[in-house]
């Protein structure tokens, strides 16, 4: 009579030992998951910390390479509108807010016609990409795509050097500018059908991140 009242603990017993075994169970895969997709997301965080560092690398050497005079042009007139000083005030009406814009599209274009090569590899099915592995079929697989835009602005004459000015009057038919680069990098799910690259719907995904750079960088020997 005795073993028989017990069956039901007994029972009671093994469900409760299946059940703990089976909440560990579920929190190990959980806790691998989650280590996982931690793994993923600093990967990501760092690509996109040294594809805005690239960017602005890049846009440097543009603009050093013989064709500071042109961008710094481009700068003064202010035809773009940045996200930098979007905010600052003209001094007057007529004046516009010095600013101008490159994109990886036309630093791209430009390294393509030097080099032939192009600022970042796509991924495929029949080789790696810049920022990550052979595509398991065409369309499928988790593929990325990296951004970035370089906005130019705040410039202003450096101090001359010695011998540059007698007198205060400019003898020196060259001076020596500086400009602030402030630099956006993103890495993103691709987006096949964006019109907008940068602007994309993908932009605003959670799996999409964002990373800022700022620097100063000085034109030598511009022309007036």
């Amino acid at each position: 009579m005795v073993r028989r009242s017990e069956r039901g603990a007994a029972v009671f017993v093994v469900l409760l030992v299946v059940t703990l075994l089976t909440a560990i169970g579920i929190f190990a895969a959980r806790s691998a998951s989650l280590v996982n997709q931690a793994a993923g997301f600093d990967r990501q965080m760092v690509q996109t910390q040294y594809l805005t560092e690239y960017a602005g690398r890049a846009v440097a050497t543009e603009i050093g390479d013989g064709a500071g005079k042109s961008y710094l042009d481009q700068v003064v007139r202010g035809s773009d509108k940045c996200e930098t000083n979007k905010l600052v005030l003209p001094l007057a009406t007529d004046a516009p807010i010095a600013c101008y814009k490159l994109y990886i599209s036309e630093i791209n274009d430009r390294v393509s016609v030097k080099t032939g090569n192009a600022v970042l590899s796509d991924q495929s099915v029949a080789a790696a990409g810049s920022l990550g592995p052979k595509l398991a079929a065409a369309g499928t697989g988790s593929q990325v795509e990296g951004l970035f835009v370089v906005e130019m602005t705040e410039p202003f004459e450096s101090v001359p050097n010695p011998g540059s000015e007698a007198g205060g009057a400019q003898i020196n038919a060259f001076r020596d500018v500086q400009l602030t680069l402030t630099a956006y990098g993103q890495v993103r799910p691709f987006a096949a059908a964006a019109s907008n690259p940068w602007c994309a719907v993908a932009a605003t995904s959670t799996a999409a991140s964002i990373g800022g750079l700022r620097a100063h960088v000085t034109l030598r020997n511009v022309p007036r």
